[in-house]
């Protein structure tokens, strides 16, 4: 009874701070207050502090699963057809960014005195949990070192990717079509929900990463295609929760950061995603001059190293074409996990081999 009583607290505690922070950072005009608020605000607290939180998992399943309906909403039967078209430029940026990302790998290997197979697995901009299971079979690889990177990369990417995003252009120099009026219907909703169990117990089969997330945003995207219509849109209440409870998982997802983080590796790895996202703005410059009917804001929170819960978020709320930046990040995740990733954790084994490791 006294361990859920403590439990409770704990959870009424973050909550708080969550709630709080983001009504702050609202108040004084910070981009996704909502999601960056509480993230940091339980970050530093999580860091300077031995205050308890409790963040429970089906908090941030329920917020992932309304960011997918959110993004899966912004998908039409032209933006659906355009996917193809734009598969060429998708494969240019993916590759490009991959590449980008191991040659920096490398950089970093000398910058903070790690191994190459950390430093390698610690830049590849594939998720953290599939970055770390990879990391588990790979002899030579710190699995801390890039259980580290990767989470540090999320909160940089979270804060310098959005803030960035102020300063350029949204919706109002943009030449795509307006969303179509919501239009129910029950038998397409139904649909949509049949599919969507369906779509995620595949995923769950498959160990597929942010299923929660995935599973209504292609969802969504097959129904609207198909219907033509909207069939849903979330009030802006729905959109803040949302925010609240992935920006809360973020903020707690970094715990062990103060433990495992020197000053040598902090710096090295600020400059390793510095200069990633440095060369996220000139791949979005080329393809912003390639394809001229798109913004440049588009391209850059597409070829942005971040999640694709983040970046979709950050999309909604800057004026981006969420399809298009979902579809680029769509891309890239299934082209990592199915080729990159398994490509470069096969060559740093056989590394281990030959170095009798």
């Amino acid at each position: 009874m006294r361990k859920k009583v403590e439990l409770v607290l704990k959870l009424l505690r973050t909550a708080l701070v969550a709630v709080v922070a983001g009504f702050i950072f609202q108040q004084i005009g910070m981009f996704l207050p909502w999601l960056l608020g509480p993230m940091i605000a339980l970050l530093v607290l999580r860091q300077v502090t031995e205050m308890e939180f409790y963040w429970p998992r089906i908090f941030r399943t329920v917020g992932l699963i309304l960011l997918g309906v959110m993004i899966g909403a912004s998908f039409t039967r032209e933006s659906v057809l355009l996917m193809w078209v734009d598969l060429p430029y998708m494969l240019f940026m993916t590759v490009s960014v991959i590449i980008a990302a191991l040659l920096f790998g490398l950089l970093f290997s000398k910058m903070a005195n790690e191994s190459l197979q950390s430093s390698l697995l610690g830049s590849m901009p594939g998720g953290l949990s599939q970055m770390v299971l990879i990391s588990e079979e790979v002899n030579n690889a710190n699995v801390t070192v890039v259980s580290v990177m990767q989470t540090f990369r999320i909160f940089l990417v979270v804060t310098i990717v959005p803030l960035l995003t102020t300063f350029l252009a949204g919706r109002e120099a943009s030449k795509i079509a307006e969303t179509p009026a919501v239009s129910f219907s029950p038998i397409a909703f139904t649909a949509a929900i049949i599919l969507g169990i369906i779509f995620y117990l595949l995923m769950k089969r498959f160990s597929f990463p942010a299923k929660e997330l995935l599973a209504p945003v292609l969802v969504m995207a097959i129904v609207q295609s198909f219907t033509g219509a909207t069939l849903i849109e979330m009030p802006p209440l729905l959109t803040i929760l949302a925010q609240l409870l992935v920006g809360a998982h973020l903020g707690l997802q970094m715990e062990k950061l103060r433990e495992n983080m020197s000053m040598r590796l902090a710096f090295a790895i600020v400059v390793n995603n510095v200069l990633l996202i440095a060369f996220t703005v000139l791949i979005a410059y080329i393809l912003s001059a390639l394809l001229p009917e798109y913004l440049f804001l588009d391209f850059f929170l597409s070829a942005a190293p971040g999640g694709m819960a983040e970046m979709g978020i950050t999309a909604l709320a800057a004026g981006a074409d969420v399809a298009l930046i979902t579809s680029f990040h769509l891309f890239r995740l299934f082209f990592i996990l199915l080729l990159a990733a398994p490509a470069v954790a096969y060559v740093l084994k056989k590394l281990d081999a030959k170095t009798g490791n």
